[in-house]
Formats: structure tokens, sequence, C-alpha cells
């Protein structure tokens, strides 16, 4: 699992990036930083128990690969493509993701709660046990995926669609929908 040591920056309470004293924000050596973070996500080797959160990243194609036991929360993503990517109990909490594609993903035990999502597709992925509460979203797709046990409680969910998915015990109670999907999908079987 990535280093839970906080900043050593006064009143700072992010994880800090690496092994290093600091969080992204207050590194003095951030244009480091970023490109490590930048050539661990392109690389075709697998990210474990990585740590980076508030950074900036756009117009990415990641490879196939595996992010597992990492942290990249607050980050913004622009037109980032995720797709076919293996995500194992990594946490993308309070991100914004835009224009981004999670098509084909595998995500177990994840977090991407508090997260906004803005014309994103995870169209044909398996989400099991994932976690998105609290997210907001609009014009996403999140068609033909299984989305066993994942929660999206409390979300705002906006000209969403979750059409032909698996909902066995997917969680929706307290979203608020509107022109939200699930045509073809077993909605009754999730809690709501």
């Amino acid at each position: 699992m990535f280093n839970f040591q906080t900043c050593s920056h006064p009143q700072c309470h992010a994880y800090v990036c690496e092994n290093g004293r600091f969080c992204y924000r207050h590194a003095p050596d951030k244009e480091r930083l970023r490109a490590l973070c930048n050539a661990n996500l392109l690389s075709g080797e697998d990210m474990q128990d990585f740590s980076f959160t508030g950074g900036e990243f756009e117009n990415l194609t990641l490879p196939k690969k595996s992010i597992v036991s990492s942290n990249m929360a607050w980050c913004t993503f622009r037109n980032v493509d995720f797709s076919h990517i293996n995500l194992l109990n990594s946490f993308f909490d309070y991100c914004l993701f835009e224009n981004c594609r999670f098509n084909g993903i595998q995500s177990r035990y994840s977090v991407f709660s508090g997260s906004k999502m803005i014309d994103c597709d995870f169209s044909g992925s398996v989400i099991i046990h994932t976690n998105f509460c609290g997210i907001d979203t609009y014009r996403c797709n999140f068609s033909d995926c299984d989305l066993y046990f994942s929660s999206f409680n409390s979300s705002y969910l906006r000209d969403t669609d979750f059409e032909d998915c698996n909902l066995k015990k997917a969680d929706f109670v307290y979203t608020d929908q509107r022109r939200v999907s699930f045509r073809w999908s077993n909605y009754e079987e999730a809690r709501h």
C-alpha cells in the first residue's frame, strides 16, 4: 500500500508523494515529480504503491497495465484514456475527470467518491465493489457494465446511462437522478 505519511508542511494533511517529505502541492521539485508520475502512467509496467495527489494530466493514453494500491486523489484528468486498465484497491477520490475513457476496465475495491465526471465513458467494464459515493456525473456512460456491489449512493447523476448493466446489490440510495437510463438493466436488484 502507498505511504500513509502526511506532508511535512504545517497544517497540511495530504499524503506525501513517493517517499518524500511533502505532498505535490508543497514539494520543492514539482516538475520532477510530475515527470515521474507521467512516466509511470505511460510506461507499460504496472504501478503499485504509488502516491501522487493534486496533479493535472491531459491528453494521455495509458497502455494496458494494472494500477494497484495507489493513490491519485484530488487530481484533474482531461482527455485521458484509461481503457483496459486493471484497478485494484486504488484511490481516485475527489478528482475531476473530463472527457475520459474507461472502456473495458477491470476495477475492484477502488474509490472514485466525491469526483466530478463530465463526458466520461465506462462502457463495457467490470466494476465490482467500487465506491462512487457522492459523485457528480454529466453526460456519462456506464452501459454494458458489471457493477455488482458498487455504490453510487448520495450521487448527483445527470444525463447518464446505465443500460444493459448488472446492478445486483449496487447502491443508488439517496441519488439525485435526472435523465438517467437503466434500460435493459436489473435495476430492481439494486438498492434504491
